[in-house]
């Protein structure tokens, strides 16, 4: 075993590799490194000509090194199975003597986590396997120990062991807690760490919950690529020839240019282009076939296909000027804006109207070019009559509008998605529709690449010679004989027309084929001399793609079509649940304004746009006075069009209706309930006000004021023991912090649902886990007693040793509470449980008290009590 180990230490660790390095991003200093500990271990070095900008000798080198994947045979290396790799692979393989998993260290953009080397603290054994596989399938690592190499230590509080000796050590790490790599999975992106990062997590703060989030930092994906169009002339690189660094690969040495007619630019501007791809080595050419790089508008053309098809850099003037101003060789297909864009758009886009919110200054100006680059009209101004939203997060007065009008919200990962594989992207997706929590999802923005095999599929996929040669086949009359687009027949995006049955006697082939046509079909195609051969493999080509359509037309004709389907929860009760019909919720009811104001530092002022009733009054929004939470009031239940107008009159008198229970100003009900909704908002210390108060604001067209209309609350003030008005008084000192520092656990199946009370301790700053009876780290501590925080807290009869379980008086739940005591002792805390009256009453009279009725044990159970 020694002489086999010895031997292979005298061979070296990179014996038999061959490797090349790509300079770029890396310094003078850092390629000697590399090359001497790779020469150190035997392996051969076959350099890189950065005037010619390719790497020569491809099919010999086993292993790439470069810091990016942008360089132009990132691609072709990877069809010829070639490794590619970071740096700081040959470092770490160096460092144990044996070559490291590879893929743990690729440059790949989808790899999001490649930086990323976590360690879990004391985290459920369940919870820790799965972050750390997502990780590793995410091209992270794991650490099963603290090191100088960990990156991310995943705790829930300071007080895990690893956390205290990351700080006596400090080392340099985020801690943060587990809902970070949660969230990341969820949009498919590594987003920023700072709402989860411990001590004080912003996430788990509900007072700051509305509080603005922090703008993001514009995307280095985006930069000098937000338009298409370029506004600005390209400028030459300002550095001399004998201070250029040599290590840049090269644009345009030795390469040939060839320039689109379908560029919008003056004789005059190619003359000075031409002029500028010359000074750096290049040519510019008339002939296609002579040409290294096409540039183009338009995904469109004989030259386009062909070039592309020939596997050549295709790119637009946008990537061009970045090529002339950078003098370093870039993918055009890593950013959006940097390739042709398809000149009818994406199918079923140009139905759309969308609008952004929460993005500014050049992110703005991508997702407005992006928007129009699909084919969907672009507004400034958020109406009514638009389909879309696009935003970063959901704290902004557009989004609430776009609640109450049931326009589909959803993040910009949609749009980038179907423009980047050429097709509509279900708007159900949930990773479209998740806005993590205190985060702009700005930052990631320009981070999806061009799928090159859509691109080519749908656009120069040589497959599409038989299609094409059907399409030339004509009718006396000269109308092609097939009306649908090829795009459409070799893509599997919905068609926008219905499949029909094809009438027509055809060939045994294609006998009784349903051919989807598009609406300027025509009834006598099959009447049309010519080559029927390719013709009819066209229509088995249409035939496949039959099924598909049909699903999607079969959605469309849902109710409410494919963005507003679906239905909402009414009310969601804790006591007293009667199932509710199948009507909307209010807040979809469509508003008869069809403007909000504007969120956004560089959008335009508000317009009015006439309904499509053309009504000739058309008045501007009133600002909001009130935000008012309904509960328990039954005027608008089964009746949408009800609801629809006299919402919207009251919005027009400045009272907003929303079903926010954490901003609320106004709290209507026609008495105290015990709804989910009615018990969270009595946290934001909301004016109680009757039904009367809606029945006066309809009847008078304004609003009157709340005082006349105060909720009588006398009947359940007597029965519970507290008055709502001194209720209120507390609220407002407590500041959504009742059940700060709380943890308070809840049983799976309690009656009005775990997710009712998770919300209302939630509401008052608390924490809420479910309790199924498992082993788990406890994430509840003994609460420290502070005679400011009792009196701010209303907190005085808190004893902060006792942990809460909420359950119910059942006895299938009686191995839950013995597990749930023996988890309390074991961690030196008093263990109560509950029923469900408790924590109704604490968050309803917003102080904590303790009654013995309120207490559930065995006995009682058993005898009936």
């Amino acid at each position: 075993m020694e002489d086999s180990t010895m031997m292979e230490a005298s061979q070296g660790l990179f014996e038999e590799h061959s490797f090349t390095i790509i300079p770029n991003g890396l310094s003078e200093d850092s390629l000697d490194k590399l090359r001497e500990q790779i020469a150190a271990e035997h392996g051969t070095i076959i350099p890189f000509d950065p005037s010619i900008g390719r790497i020569d000798r491809l099919e010999e080198i086993t292993y790439i090194v470069s810091e990016t994947s942008d360089f132009p045979d990132y691609y072709r290396a990877l069809d010829l199975m070639i490794h590619v790799v970071k740096p700081t692979w040959v470092t770490a393989s160096l460092s144990i003597h044996k070559m490291k998993n590879p893929r743990t260290y690729s440059p790949d953009p989808a790899l999001f986590m490649s930086d990323v080397v976590i360690c879990c603290g004391d985290i459920p054994t369940g919870d820790k396997e799965a972050i750390e596989g997502g990780v590793v399938a995410m091209g992270g690592q794991i650490a099963p120990s603290l090191s100088k190499q960990v990156t991310h230590l995943i705790a829930l509080d300071l007080i895990d062991e690893r956390c205290q000796l990351a700080i006596s050590k400090r080392l340099q790490l985020m801690i943060v807690l587990p809902h970070w790599f949660d969230d990341c999975l969820k949009v498919g992106r590594r987003i920023s760490e700072r709402p989860y990062t411990l001590p004080d997590p912003e996430i788990l703060n509900l007072v700051n919950t509305k509080a603005p989030i922090p703008a993001a930092r514009t995307s280095q994906q985006i930069r000098e690529a937000t338009s298409p169009d370029p506004i600005n002339d390209p400028v030459l690189p300002t550095l001399s020839a004998h201070l250029e660094p040599p290590r840049a690969i090269k644009a345009f040495a030795g390469k040939n240019v060839k320039l689109s007619e379908d560029l919008s630019m003056s004789n005059k501007l190619r003359g000075i282009i031409a002029g500028m791809i010359k000074a750096g080595g290049g040519d510019v050419v008339a002939k296609t076939d002579l040409a290294d790089i096409f540039v183009c508008t338009y995904r469109y053309g004989d030259d386009y296909i062909k070039t592309s098809q020939d596997g050549k850099d295709v790119g637009n003037l946008s990537w061009l000027y970045y090529l002339i101003t950078h003098n370093v060789w870039t993918n055009p297909m890593r950013r959006m804006m940097h390739y042709p864009r398809p000149k009818n758009g994406i199918p079923g886009f140009e139905e759309y109207k969308i609008s952004i919110s929460s993005y500014t200054g050049e992110a703005r100006v991508y997702l407005e070019n992006l928007v129009k680059a699909t084919g969907a009209e672009f507004t400034k101004t958020f109406k009514q009559d638009n389909t879309h939203l696009i935003t970063a997060h959901k704290n902004s007065e557009k989004c609430e509008a776009a609640t109450e009008w049931g326009v589909m919200v959803l993040n910009h990962l949609w749009l980038e998605e179907s423009y980047a594989k050429c097709k509509m992207m279900p708007t159900t997706g949930a990773r479209y529709t998740y806005f993590p929590p205190r985060t702009n999802l700005g930052e990631v923005l320009g981070h999806t690449e061009l799928d090159r095999d859509a691109v080519e599929k749908m656009y120069f996929s040589k497959a599409r010679k038989a299609i094409k040669a059907a399409k030339a086949t004509t009718q006396p009359n000269g109308v092609p004989a097939s009306s649908v687009p090829a795009s459409r027949i070799n893509s599997d995006a919905p068609a926008r027309s219905s499949p029909v049955a094809d009438k027509a006697k055809r060939t045994k082939a294609v006998d009784d084929v349903k051919t989807p046509l598009a609406s300027r079909s025509f009834n006598k195609e099959n009447q049309t001399p010519g080559s029927r051969g390719a013709k009819d493999r066209a229509l088995v080509k249409m035939h496949d793609a039959a099924p598909d359509i049909a699903k999607f037309e079969k959605e469309m004709k849902r109710k409410g079509g494919v963005i507003h389907g679906g239905r909402r929860r009414a009310d969601d009760e804790v006591e007293d649940q009667p199932k509710q019909s199948k009507s909307r919720d209010s807040t979809a009811s469509k508003r008869s304004i069809d403007e909000v104001e504007d969120d956004d530092e560089t959008e335009e002022d508000v317009t009015d746009v006439p309904s499509k009733s053309k009504r000739a009054k058309k008045d501007k929004l009133a600002p909001i006075k009130f935000r008012m939470l309904v509960s328990k009031d039954e005027r608008w239940t089964n009746n949408d069009e009800k609801a629809s107008k006299e919402k919207a009159r009251l919005r027009e008198m400045g009272l907003f209706i929303t079903d926010d229970f954490k901003k609320v100003d106004l709290l209507c009900a026609p008495k105290p309930v015990r709804t989910k909704k009615f018990v969270a908002a009595l946290a934001c210390a909301p004016t109680l006000v009757s039904t009367t108060y809606l029945d006066y604001a309809l009847k008078n067209n304004k609003l009157p004021l709340p005082e006349k209309h105060f909720l009588d609350a006398k009947d359940f003030e007597d029965a519970n023991g507290f008055r709502m008005d001194e209720a209120m008084d507390r609220a407002k000192q407590n500041k959504h912090r009742l059940l700060k520092d709380w943890t308070i656990f809840c049983t799976q199946n309690v009656a009005g649902g775990f997710d009712t009370y998770k919300e209302i301790i939630e509401a008052n700053g608390g924490k809420c886990a479910m309790w199924k009876g498992r082993t788990t780290s406890i994430t509840a501590s003994k609460r420290s007693k502070n005679l400011a925080t009792e009196e701010s807290q209303n907190q005085k009869e808190d004893e902060g040793d006792v942990l809460y379980l909420i359950s119910d008086p059942d006895k299938k739940d009686f191995a839950n509470w013995v597990k749930f005591r023996e988890l309390a002792k074991k961690h030196d805390m008093i263990p109560r449980i509950v029923k469900t009256e408790w924590i109704l009453s604490v968050a309803m009279s917003q102080y904590v008290h303790w009654k013995d009725d309120w207490e559930l044990i065995e006995e009682g159970v058993k005898a009936g009590k």
